[in-house]
């Protein structure tokens, strides 16, 4: 009997597989219409990776649903009062019918006459690795796993109780490690969806709006899909599977990724500006270095700049191209001038960074941003905000071409020494450490010729792989959180956002600092 070709084996593998998968998503399919919700089917399979995914739920009652993925399905639970970092506190946790694992990008809403209609956050998501057979210790009523989310972290526990009624009851508890916390209450500190940045409120606010896995690189797109997406724009790329955040499993191909989704935001406002790079070709855990010169055998899509008085052209991005070329680079940062190519001598923006001792409140931070805004407001000037991927952020002021680097220069630090006068508690201009304590360093050098601040949508070399984000000044009242914007989030905020721009008007504004302006905030 001639040999068995390995293909019918495998073809009746994945047959069985598939099989198994439709018989344990029976029950989860038999309380939708998949005409009516736009909750997965569960007719595809997505790759198999061992995830698992955290949804605020504002169903009958708020809850939230944790979901592990194992043999082709997630594994679920609704868990009323959701995770607690606190090994004290054990958290009912009921056990529900398992979930496709497409699921665990959904978010969005759920119709009204549908099986849990309401509002769906993605809270948090990950990797999550089991102790042990995880089958058997589901069969034996006790699991314990680490897992490794943006918002979870350490080794946790899930274990049976005794019946009560026909559901099937859980305990969910943190284990005692370097994550555990006592005091933090996770669920209240961090609300926002990891993938929009919004809250289960917002999302419920716009229900005609499904935000979901689309437009997230959740995986590592191959060599082939990356040249088929940017064919045609010349740039050779290599090392696509190199893990670039390790934490987060991020690729080089990922980063790409990104930033052939963000481009068109990126460009808004980065392009045609003299650029600093962070170059971290092995990650960000790795040696990185400054690189703001145009190298020898750098790719041709990155742009020469000649900048008076430097002997080296600097670099520069006109389009997708010299982007994809950055990232080929391992460029983990992208930092630009305050002034566009075609003038480098008068800059067209001032940005004021806010640096928070790093133990003051996330809400203190956002306050003084809202307080440098009412200044600036005073002295007639529109701005914006964005995040810098760390704790501080960045108000943002358009201005005409009209200014001179040591004019505006001179303002901004007017701007700094004006607010550290009326609040010398809460505010510190000058870059002594000591000094800084329980206070935030109003860093205005970020307005001086040659000087850079990080782009708008450029990813961060910081843990996390967080981005620098543009956002309105209501979202940042209501209590938006940095966290929430990470390389892997960030995409799908702006597929929701849509045309909506956070800095809307930003190209439109047409103001100039006056001598009025000026007089307000010398220093006397």
């Amino acid at each position: 009997m001639p040999e068995r070709s390995h293909a019918p084996g495998i073809a009746l593998a994945s047959e069985i597989v598939v099989s198994s998968r439709s018989q344990k998503l029976a029950k989860y399919r038999s309380k939708r219409d998949f005409g009516v919700t736009a909750e997965p089917s569960g007719s595809a399979r997505d790759a198999a990776r061992a995830r698992f995914v955290i949804q605020q739920h504002a169903a009958r009652r708020m809850h939230y649903d944790f979901r592990l993925e194992h043999g082709g399905v997630l594994w679920s639970w609704s868990v009323p009062k959701g995770p607690s970092l606190s090994p004290k506190q054990r958290r009912l946790a009921v056990r529900t019918e398992d979930h496709p694992v497409e699921y665990a990008g959904f978010e969005g809403t759920i119709p009204k006459g549908q099986y849990g209609a309401g509002a769906v956050s993605v809270w948090d998501r990950g990797t999550w690795h089991p102790e042990g057979d995880a089958g058997e210790a589901m069969k034996t009523g006790r699991l314990t796993f680490t897992l490794d989310g943006e918002k979870l972290h350490g080794r946790w526990h899930l274990v049976r109780t005794k019946p009560q009624g026909t559901q099937e009851t859980w305990l969910l508890f943190k284990g005692r490690d370097d994550f555990a916390d006592d005091e933090t209450d996770i669920i209240a500190d961090k609300p926002a969806s990891v993938i929009s940045g919004r809250d289960i409120e917002q999302i419920a606010a716009a229900p005609a709006a499904v935000w979901n896995s689309k437009g997230v690189v959740p995986e590592t797109p191959s060599s082939d899909e990356l040249h088929a997406l940017l064919r045609g724009l010349g740039v050779p790329l290599t090392n696509l599977d190199k893990v670039l955040y390790a934490r987060q499993g991020i690729t080089k191909g990922q980063l790409v990724g990104y930033v052939a989704a963000v481009a068109p935001w990126f460009l808004r406002y980065s392009a045609d500006r003299p650029v600093m790079a962070v170059r971290c070709p092995n990650g960000p855990d790795a040696p990185c270095f400054f690189q703001k010169h145009a190298l020898k055998g750098a790719p041709a899509s990155i742009a020469r700049i000649k900048v008076p008085g430097e002997h080296e052209p600097y670099m520069a991005v006109h389009d997708l191209r010299g982007l994809v070329a950055l990232a080929q680079l391992g460029t983990l940062e992208v930092h630009t001038w305050g002034a566009r190519v075609d003038d480098v001598e008068h800059p067209d923006v001032l940005v004021l960074d806010l640096d928070p001792d790093e133990a003051l409140p996330w809400d203190r931070v956002a306050l003084a941003a809202i307080e440098v805004k009412k200044l600036f407001h005073e002295l007639g000037l529109e701005s914006f905000v964005k995040t810098t991927g760390g704790k501080g952020l960045h108000v943002q002021v358009p201005i005409a071409r009209r200014t001179s680097w040591t004019e505006l220069k001179s303002f901004a630090r007017g701007v700094a020494m004006r607010l550290e006068r009326e609040q010398p508690r809460a505010y510190i201009s000058t870059m002594t450490k000591h000094a800084r304590t329980g206070k935030i360093y109003l860093d205005y050098l970020r307005n001086g010729r040659g000087a850079t601040f990080i782009a708008p949508y450029s990813p961060r070399a910081r843990e996390g792989a967080p981005i620098a984000t543009p956002i309105t000044w209501d979202e940042l009242a209501a209590g938006i959180k940095p966290a929430a914007f990470t390389l892997r989030t960030l995409p799908a905020r702006l597929e929701a956002l849509g045309d909506r721009d956070p800095w809307a008007g930003y190209g439109d504004v047409r103001q100039s600092i006056t001598a009025a302006a000026r007089k307000a905030v010398a220093v006397r």
